[in-house]
């Protein structure tokens, strides 16, 4: 239900009351990195009708069965109490080491009475959260791992692992932990994806997708004291799960531009042998991390299957030894450029100008320029194709005039 002064006015949500047991279960939640389960929020002095007014007025989140996502940033005066803080970072806090009562039994059949949800700090984890190898799996340490990890990920995640002691955190959730570059924007509705050991059950709990497999050596790293996959074990995952060869290949070489992973060998090596390897087994070449987009990556994977592979990416254009552009996809014995254009409707009139310079220092150089859309690379791939065999051809046949004129 809202309300509004006036026609003119927009809807506001009406104040949500301050409980007497709200205070001490916000508090609760911050120190475990802004989640908290039912039966914490239920002896902090909250009752049902109180949890379920949160839920409703989108204070609070209910991923998943029998915890909740607590936001960073609760309005004053509204459900937070006087000693809550506002915070505008998207990063969670560290969160204190958890003092749960015993847990009922979750939703997949696992039995955890001994301790509350996901420990903030597993063994081997550094002391401000940094990601650092299991001591069961030596070599599990990955760099470039942002720390903490993202709220309210992070919060959804611990939520999910909530009675589930030896799941891992896996696949798509994974990648978002370890901050592997692209894909799509986080959804809040996207499962949590869970990695089990598969004697348990099937069952599917809501708001978590249950995946059941053993993990091999080195595969599990500790991020912030949450379980995830390495970024090998994340990157095969993504690239068997791939709906597609372009796609999984735009994973690869995401993963390489942005240095999470610093080759192939070790996520080629975790993808071999399972169940969707042998068609994925010649994509792993075909991997580049000089793409800097995803359509980089589709426009070069189009002409290479025309027999157009560009030899050149990111190629250095100078002139008296400075560089004066750098080219998407290069021919540098045939002067032909082509580009990848990303629309954008933040592009500022500075951008706009050094792009028609860059074009004009091009041209005097008689480089020829070609650019395409993700529109071109969807509906159009045949106009691709023709439009850069016929820029390849054009510098032989200008050639064979000017012989022939001679």
């Amino acid at each position: 239900m809202t309300f509004s002064r006036s026609a003119s006015t927009p809807p506001t949500r009406p104040v949500v009351r301050r409980y007497p047991g709200l205070d001490p279960a916000v508090a609760l939640a911050r120190r475990q990195g802004g989640m908290i389960t039912f039966r914490q929020a239920m002896s902090a002095g909250l009752t049902r009708g109180q949890l379920r007014q949160l839920v409703q007025s989108d204070q609070w989140s209910h991923p998943v069965r029998g915890a909740f996502v607590v936001p960073l940033a609760l309005v004053r005066g509204d459900v937070a109490g006087p000693d809550y803080e506002q915070q505008s970072s998207d990063l969670a806090p560290e969160p204190a080491p958890f003092v749960d009562e015993p847990l009922t039994v979750a939703g997949d059949g696992w039995h955890h009475a001994a301790r509350g949800p996901l420990p903030p700090v597993l063994p081997g984890a550094g002391p401000s959260g940094a990601v650092l190898p299991t001591a069961a799996v030596p070599g599990g340490a990955c760099p470039r791992v942002p720390t903490p990890p993202p709220f309210p990920l992070s919060a959804r995640v611990r939520a999910a692992l909530v009675g589930r002691p030896h799941a891992v955190v896996c696949n798509v959730t994974a990648a978002r932990l370890l901050g592997f570059p692209g894909g799509e924007p986080e959804n809040p509705a996207e499962p949590v994806h869970l990695l089990l050991p598969p004697r348990l059950t099937r069952a599917q709990p809501r708001g978590i997708r249950l995946h059941f497999t053993e993990l091999g050596a080195g595969e599990q790293v500790d991020l912030a004291g949450i379980p995830v996959t390495s970024p090998a074990r994340t990157l095969a995952d993504l690239v068997l799960s791939a709906t597609s060869r372009e796609a999984a290949v735009t994973e690869m070489d995401a993963a390489l531009r942005s240095e999470v992973v610093p080759n192939l060998r070790a996520a080629r090596a975790a993808a071999a042998g399972r169940r969707g390897f042998r068609p994925t087994q010649n994509w792993w070449d075909l991997a580049d991390g000089r793409a800097q987009s995803p359509l980089e990556t589709r426009l070069r994977l189009l002409l290479a299957d025309a027999g157009l592979a560009p030899p050149q990416l990111q190629w250095s254009v100078q002139d008296g030894g400075q560089s004066i552009a750098r080219l998407d996809l290069a021919w540098p014995e045939h002067r032909l450029d082509v580009e990848a254009d990303t629309y954008t409707t933040a592009s500022s009139a500075e951008a706009f100008y050094l792009e028609r310079l860059r074009g004009n220092l091009l041209a005097t150089r008689r480089w020829a320029v070609l650019r395409f859309s993700a529109l071109d690379v969807a509906w159009y791939p045949e106009r691709i194709v023709a439009a850069v065999d016929r820029a390849l051809a054009a510098p032989m046949v200008r050639d064979a005039e000017e012989r022939r004129a001679s």
